[in-house]
């Protein structure tokens, strides 16, 4: 392999990088960026926009003057951190000859969650493991089975699924899982979020975003064929509108701005590549959408859920909750569907790199000992340093990035429940979803008022019900049906044009 090598200037500053008691020379011109310029040489950070939102692209610069703090700065670290040197790589460029270490803060290992919280559809259905191979354990041979795929932002998940296992579950019977599949979505190195990954292709780079993905796909898929000694029946994908937009490659400059209109929300097909054991190379059906912030990921959840079928007159509420917090209300033949961004609030402060049902835990325990009121305020003396507790430290931006997400999604729940005219003491269930519902400490969430406390007991945690719903789309043709009428029947909810939605969420902001 040959490397390109770039000319050392006269005017070329010199960079002592310092890391785990390592230290480096790097040459640069001036206007260089410190991110782009560490990541070149060896400093790899997957997870940063930036865009100084994520927070975790630390450096210390020693032994001189630190340039100025910018604002993203004076969000991401405290008074006395500013004052030791301490600034975001991503804001700020070369200016002279300086020594900097390096203290990225590589995201938190994400482990998908694919338990489906049994009895989610009629109180008994759970999902078992097999850990025998595929049809009883006999070499050789394998079942039936199709895979379910959950393509998140974060994780992508896999699941193969025995084929008559699903024909029990709608019995009340339990889903036989015969293998699974996880890993890290590898788009996270055009950044964390969705709007990093829409930019990059706008930019020219979505052949790239799209072949990342086919990479992993392509792997699980394999992996599972390999273990079960054969091909899939079927191979059935669920995501959100943008992952899914990526995916197939399909423009979309129009998701990333108003009127955020996409350009399929019907059932997609993607032709497989052929892997290297002639197994992969099969086509995979993307499931339907219902909205541009309302995606495929939610149609399933909501057929996991028995949405597609409530004729029951019950009144039932589904809270997805992830960097946007999805939600839908359903009765009878009534869905209003909307979606609230949280950002990162959910995943933990940058700093302290938890997740966010530990950040609602610790925020609900500070407010119990009082150590910030109802308004979010930390009191003396913790206000300028923060919080600590063991290795973790609350900041006052932490605890406003969380009051600012948790206020859009209760004022979400909140408008729903008005659209459909009904309130919290008429709501029948109410199903968490995703892993951080599956985690959540519901009498913690409702303390701090992430939803209105009335429906606190009657919240059930559902798991990953994206693949169980995937599965379920795939398994059946009928419920297929039922779910693409379910999609056409959807009314979508934009908070931004609803009157009273700004007044709402500055009502709830408050602990």
């Amino acid at each position: 392999m040959f490397m390109m090598r770039r000319e050392t200037s006269l005017s070329d500053k010199r960079i002592t990088v310092r890391r785990d008691g390592e230290e480096r020379v790097i040459e640069a011109p001036v206007g260089a960026g410190f991110l782009s310029l560490l990541k070149m040489h060896g400093f790899p950070l997957v997870c940063c926009n930036g865009k100084g939102t994520c927070g975790r692209c630390r450096i210390l610069f020693e032994g001189q003057r630190a340039p100025l703090p910018v604002a993203a700065d004076r969000i991401a670290f405290s008074a006395e951190e500013l004052r030791q040197g301490y600034r975001l790589a991503c804001m700020h460029r070369v200016q002279g000859d300086c020594t900097v270490r390096v203290e990225f803060v590589e995201s938190r290992t994400v482990e998908a969650v694919t338990d489906h919280g049994g009895g989610i559809r009629d109180g008994s259905a759970g999902a078992a493991k097999d850990s025998g191979a595929a049809n009883g354990g006999m070499p050789g041979r394998s079942a039936e089975y199709l895979i379910a795929v959950d393509l998140g932002t974060t994780t992508v998940a896999m699941q193969a699924v025995a084929a008559d296992s699903l024909r029990e579950l709608r019995r009340g019977g339990r889903l036989r899982i015969l293998g699974e599949y996880s890993c890290m979505n590898p788009q996270r190195r055009w950044g964390s979020d969705v709007i990093s990954r829409l930019q990059a292709a706008e930019r020219g780079e979505a052949g790239e975003l799209a072949e990342a993905v086919r990479d992993v796909l392509e792997e699980g898929v394999e992996q599972l064929c390999g273990e079960l000694g054969g091909r899939p029946e079927s191979i059935w994908l669920a995501g959100n509108t943008s992952m899914e937009h990526l995916l197939m490659e399909l423009d979309t400059r129009t998701l990333g701005r108003y009127p955020f209109t996409p350009v399929c929300l019907q059932e997609m097909c993607l032709t497989g590549r052929q892997g290297k054991d002639g197994v992969s190379g099969q086509e995979i059906r993307l499931l339907p959408g219902i909205s541009a912030f309302v995606g495929a990921d939610i149609t399933a959840g909501l057929l996991a859920c028995g949405f597609a079928e409530c004729e029951d007159g019950e009144c039932r509420l589904f809270i997805d909750l992830g960097t946007n917090g999805e939600m839908a209300i359903g009765r009878g033949d009534r869905l209003i569907c909307t979606a609230a961004a949280a950002g990162p609030a959910f995943e933990g402060g940058a700093g302290v790199n938890v997740p966010g049902t530990d950040m609602i835990a610790l925020l609900a325990e500070m407010l119990e000992g009082g150590v910030i009121d109802e308004t979010g305020l930390l009191q003396e003396p913790f206000f300028d340093t923060g919080w600590q507790k063991g290795e973790l430290r609350i900041t006052q931006q932490d605890i406003r990035g969380l009051q600012m997400a948790k206020a859009a999604v209760c004022a979400g729940v909140e408008l729903l429940m008005e659209a459909m005219g009904t309130d919290a003491s008429r709501i029948d269930k109410v199903f968490l979803a995703g892993g951080f519902g599956y985690f959540l400490d519901v009498e913690k969430a409702a303390r701090i008022g992430l939803f209105p406390p009335q429906l606190a007991g009657r919240v059930t945690a559902v798991g990953n019900t994206s693949l169980l719903g995937a599965c379920l789309y795939g398994g059946e043709e009928s419920l297929r049906e039922k779910a693409e009428a379910m999609c056409r029947r959807a009314e979508v909810l934009n908070l931004a044009e609803v009157p009273g939605f700004e007044q709402k969420y500055l009502e709830r902001l408050n602990f």
